[in-house]
């Protein structure tokens, strides 16, 4: 009986060893530093300073008074700036949910000059991509 207990717990324990290993070859620094994450950063409160459309999509670019936020993207403990393009101001995204209530609180803005501030996350035609406006009725 002794014998039978001893071997089933080398099974086990095998197993669990089999098992371990699996997880460790999964999970290694190179994979974690292939994990890519999106962030999410605001801009500055500003004016929006000009508007164009794009030329064939329902999508905008929006010129702001504040500079430029490139959204960063982060692989691993590596931050880097993730569009390519950030002198031609921010994108909206025709694809996105909500892209035509962005327009008109852009719009808005522009046309009444109140301060916007955007969340921006990742690109769109390789500019930061608006993803929510916020306008308010003064700078203070």
């Amino acid at each position: 009986m002794n014998a039978r207990i001893h071997r089933n717990r080398r099974v086990i324990g095998a197993v669990a060893g089999s098992v371990a290993g699996a997880l460790l070859t999964f999970v290694t620094p190179s994979a974690v530093a292939q994990v890519r994450l999106h962030a999410i950063v605001p801009s500055e409160w500003g004016f929006i300073t000009e508007i164009s459309t794009e030329w064939s999509d329902d999508a905008l670019a929006v010129f702001h008074s504040q500079p430029i936020v490139n959204p960063w993207t982060s692989f691993g403990i590596n931050p880097v700036g993730e569009c390519k393009i950030t002198t031609a101001g921010y994108a909206t995204d025709p694809s996105d949910p909500g892209h035509k209530l962005h327009h008109a609180l852009i719009m808005a803005a522009f046309l009444h000059h109140k301060p916007v501030r955007f969340l921006l996350q990742g690109c769109a035609y390789d500019k930061p991509r608006i993803i929510s406006v916020d306008v308010r009725d003064s700078l203070t």
